[in-house]
C-alpha cells in the first residue's frame, strides 16, 4: 500500500494503484501523489450512462474512477 496525498495536505488515500486524475482535492485543485513532483491538476469527472440492474433506470457514473453521480443514482433506485 502506498500512502497518496494531494499538495496541501488536506486529503489522503492509501492504495495499491494510482488514483485517477479526476480524484483529489477541491482546495488545491490536485490530484493525490506519492511523492512532492507528482501532483497533476485535478479534472472533471467523465460522466457516462450506466443503467441500475433492478430497475432499469439510467444513472451517471465516472468512466476513470467509477463514482456514480449520486443524485441520478439515488433516482434511479426509485421503483
Amino acid at each position: 500500500m502506498i500512502n497518496y496525498r494531494c499538495k496541501c495536505g488536506d486529503k489522503t488515500g492509501f492504495a495499491s494503484m494510482p488514483f485517477a486524475d479526476c480524484q483529489g482535492c477541491k482546495i488545491c485543485n490536485t490530484t493525490f501523489a506519492s511523492r512532492p513532483d507528482g501532483h497533476k491538476e485535478l479534472q472533471p469527472h467523465d460522466w457516462v450512462i450506466t443503467y441500475n440492474q433492478n430497475t432499469g433506470k439510467q444513472y451517471k457514473r465516472c468512466k476513470n474512477c467509477y463514482i456514480a453521480d449520486i443524485d441520478s443514482f439515488k433516482e434511479a433506485q426509485k421503483t
